[in-house]
C-alpha cells in the first residue's frame, strides 16, 4: 500500500505539472495579446503581437497587429496632413503681411496684425515639431551629465516666481543622450510648471535618481493642477487643459505631445501625476547608460 500510494502520488504530481505547462502553453497567445494591449495603451503602435499558431488566436492576434497597423497609420496621414497644410499657409500669411503695411494706422489693422503674428506663430510651431520628429531617426546622442543640464535649464527659472529648489539631486548622473533634445523636455516642462503656478506658491522640486533601470527626473509644482478627465488627453497634439484657448494662457497644446515624442525617441518615457488645486509632478525617465 505504501508503494502504491507513492507511485500514484509520482503520477499525480507528473500529470499535474503536465497540465500546467500545457495550459501555460495553450495560453501563451493570451499573455501575447494582453502585453500588445499594454504597449498600445502606452501610445507604441509599433508593437507586434508574435503569430506562432494556427488557431483562432492566431486569427485575433493577425487581427490586432492590423488594427495597431490602420491606427498607426491613420495618425500619420493626419500629422502629414497638418505639416503640409501649415507648410502651404506661410505663403498666404506672409502676403497678408506685406499688404497689411499699405494700410493706414487704425485699430482695425492693430487687431489684425495681432491675429496675423498668432496664426504665423501657430505655423511655426507646427512646423518646428514637425522638423524635430522627423529629425528624431538621427539623434546625436553622446555621453551628458543629466545633472548639468537640468540646472543649466532650470537656472532661467530661478527668478521668476515661484522659483526653483533642487531636492536630494545627485553631483552626476551620466546618460546617452542628444542634449539639445532633452533641454527641450526641460524647458517645456519647467516652463508650464510655472505658467500654472501661482506667484505664492510653494517653488518648484526638482529631484532625480536611478529606479531599476532607469534615471529619474522629477519636476513637481505646487500649482492648480489638472483635472483627472484631461490626464488622458494631455500627450494629444492641441490638446489643452484650458478650453477657452485665450491668448493669456499661450501655447498651441503642442509641448506636451513633443516632449513624449523625444522621450520615447531616446528610449524612455513621459509620466504626469497630478491633483487640482494641489499640483503636478512629472516624472522623465531616461534608460541608463552602458558600463
Amino acid at each position: 500500500r505504501h508503494r502504491l500510494f507513492v507511485i500514484m502520488l509520482f503520477l499525480l504530481t507528473v500529470i499535474l505539472a503536465a497540465a500546467f505547462f500545457v495550459i501555460r502553453h495553450i495560453l501563451r497567445p493570451v499573455k501575447w495579446l494582453n502585453t500588445g494591449v499594454k504597449e498600445v495603451s502606452r501610445g507604441n503602435l509599433k508593437h507586434r503581437v508574435p503569430l506562432k499558431k494556427s488557431d483562432e488566436l492566431r486569427d485575433l492576434a493577425a487581427a490586432f497587429n492590423n488594427m495597431t497597423d490602420r491606427i498607426r497609420d491613420m495618425l500619420q496621414t493626419k500629422e502629414q496632413l497638418l505639416y503640409d497644410v501649415s507648410h502651404e499657409l506661410r505663403t498666404p500669411i506672409t502676403r497678408m503681411k506685406v499688404e497689411l503695411e499699405f494700410l493706414e494706422d487704425s485699430q482695425a489693422k492693430k487687431s489684425l496684425q495681432s491675429d496675423i503674428e498668432e496664426l504665423e506663430k501657430m505655423v511655426s510651431e507646427i512646423l518646428e515639431t514637425a522638423r524635430r520628429q522627423h529629425k528624431y531617426a538621427n539623434l546625436e546622442k553622446q555621453p551628458v551629465n543629466l545633472v548639468d543640464l537640468i540646472k543649466q535649464t532650470a537656472a532661467a527659472f530661478e527668478n521668476r516666481p515661484p522659483g526653483v529648489e533642487f531636492v536630494d539631486l545627485p553631483s552626476e548622473i551620466e546618460v546617452e543622450i542628444d542634449p539639445d533634445q532633452i533641454k527641450t523636455v526641460f524647458e517645456n516642462v519647467l516652463s508650464n510648471a510655472v505658467k500654472y503656478s501661482q506667484p505664492d506658491s510653494a517653488p518648484l522640486q526638482i529631484s532625480a535618481k536611478t529606479e531599476e533601470s532607469y534615471v529619474v527626473i522629477r519636476i513637481r509644482d505646487f500649482g492648480m493642477g489638472i483635472p483627472e478627465a484631461d490626464l488622458a488627453h494631455i500627450f494629444e497634439p492641441f490638446y489643452r487643459v484650458d478650453k477657452s484657448r485665450t491668448k493669456d494662457t499661450g501655447g498651441f497644446g503642442l509641448g506636451l505631445s513633443l516632449c513624449k515624442t523625444i522621450m520615447e525617441a531616446h528610449g524612455g518615457r513621459i509620466e504626469i501625476d497630478s491633483t487640482p488645486n494641489v499640483g503636478t509632478t512629472v516624472t522623465l525617465f531616461f534608460a541608463e547608460s552602458e558600463g
